[in-house]
């Protein structure tokens, strides 16, 4: 990535400003990045994923192998300039960004289209603050040596982060007691219902401890980021739960629009977003991934919404209509517990399932299909 420059010289292509750097936000600006001048914001100067939370605390170097990379590592962001900082304000009208830089200093980026990608605040690993390599490395190691000294662990939530969690660590330490409490009837809302029984018998035999209808009460959202020891108490009725780690993973998700107006919000504070990725109401901006209510489930991170935005993107500076349009499939999809010792499952839409074989996985899928295919490749040697 280059180094910001606010007033190059002999620019004359169409500046896009991209705010966050996460999945969505690396793919649209290694998209956009040979027609625009592409301008990213990020917190971090790693892409720092989101996926497999499972993994990443039972099996912390495959994750960081697949999951955290440098931006400069990736040679289709080559050409975008890029700010290690945070957008404080958007302003419409005017079509520029306050950025505050990690260094403390102010600066003002003016922008001809912008897209926001700025994700979500989810527990302790999503998170808005600005962050260098050093910091996020030694959180990494402490995570995953408090998931290791823990006996009972108590994991709350139900949803696909919470299943992966309770997965992998029932599956890599058996001798741990792992219990999940989440409020519904079965784990995994909003995926087909023959992939939420496939998960409610996977985790059974692996020995976690399931816990329905137990509705948790969230404490302070400081607390929700720290994995430590405490006690649950539960609204549906049920005695309280004391574990040596806690585990929070109960959906309670916070948008980071805080820079946004609040014209631009939904009631919940997501981006309002229409189908072809633009934010409605404004023709010049346009919004993905977990910050972005396209549907119900939020599901532009996925099912290939980055293509749309970029395609529309461009059509619309060519001064034409944009006619793409995202139509999200009625179920969630995709891996939920990752790579295991017998393979990776995908699960589909329809709740069909498919195994790839492991040695599929690390020789052709993730390198060939994922970094060459879809994210334009990685510079050797350039992993954390």
């Amino acid at each position: 990535m280059l180094t910001y420059q606010p007033t190059p010289a002999g620019t004359s292509r169409s500046t896009v400003l991209i705010i966050g750097l996460g999945d969505t936000g690396v793919l649209v600006a290694a998209n956009l990045s040979k027609t625009f001048r592409v301008i990213a914001v990020t917190t971090r100067p790693v892409l720092l994923s989101g996926q497999e939370l499972g993994k990443r605390l039972t099996d912390l170097e495959y994750w960081k192998s697949c999951y955290l990379t440098p931006l400069d590592a990736f040679k289709k962001l080559d050409n975008v300039e890029g700010i290690h900082g945070q957008v404080v304000a958007l302003n419409p009208e005017d079509r520029h960004a306050e950025v505050i830089d990690s260094g403390g200093n102010g600066l003002t980026v003016p922008w001809d289209y912008a897209v926001i990608a700025s994700g979500i605040t989810n527990g302790f690993w999503r998170t808005p603050q600005v962050t260098k390599v050093d910091h996020i490395l030694r959180q990494l190691e402490e995570q995953k040596a408090k998931v290791m000294s823990a006996n009972r662990i108590g994991i709350i939530g139900g949803g696909p982060s919470a299943t992966s969690v309770a997965f992998n660590i029932a599956s890599t330490f058996p001798d741990k007691m792992v219990e999940l409490f989440f409020s519904g009837d079965e784990v995994l809302p909003g995926y087909h219902p023959d992939t939420r029984r496939y998960h409610m018998k996977a985790l059974v035999t692996k020995g976690v401890a399931l816990y329905p209808h137990h509705r948790a009460i969230l404490p302070a959202p400081e607390r929700r980021t720290q994995l430590e020891q405490g006690t649950v108490a539960f609204t549906s009725g049920q005695p309280s739960y004391t574990g040596d780690l806690l585990i929070w993973a109960s959906g309670a998700v916070s948008p980071n629009t805080h820079f946004l107006p609040k014209q631009m919000l939904d009631e919940a504070g997501f981006v309002r977003t229409q189908r072809d990725m633009r934010v409605d109401g404004y023709d010049r901006i346009f919004a993905i991934g977990d910050v972005a209510a396209t549907d119900p489930l939020r599901s532009s991170a996925r099912n290939w919404a980055y293509r749309i935005l970029c395609k529309n993107l461009k059509l619309v500076a060519e001064g034409k209509t944009a006619t793409h349009q995202f139509r999200p499939p009625k179920h969630r999809w995709g891996s939920i517990v990752g790579l295991q010792s017998d393979g990776l499952t995908l699960h589909q839409w329809d709740g069909r399932r498919r195994r790839l074989s492991r040695w599929f996985v690390q020789a052709i899928l993730w390198p060939w299909v994922v970094t060459r295919g879809i994210y334009g490749g990685i510079k050797r040697a350039s992993r954390q």
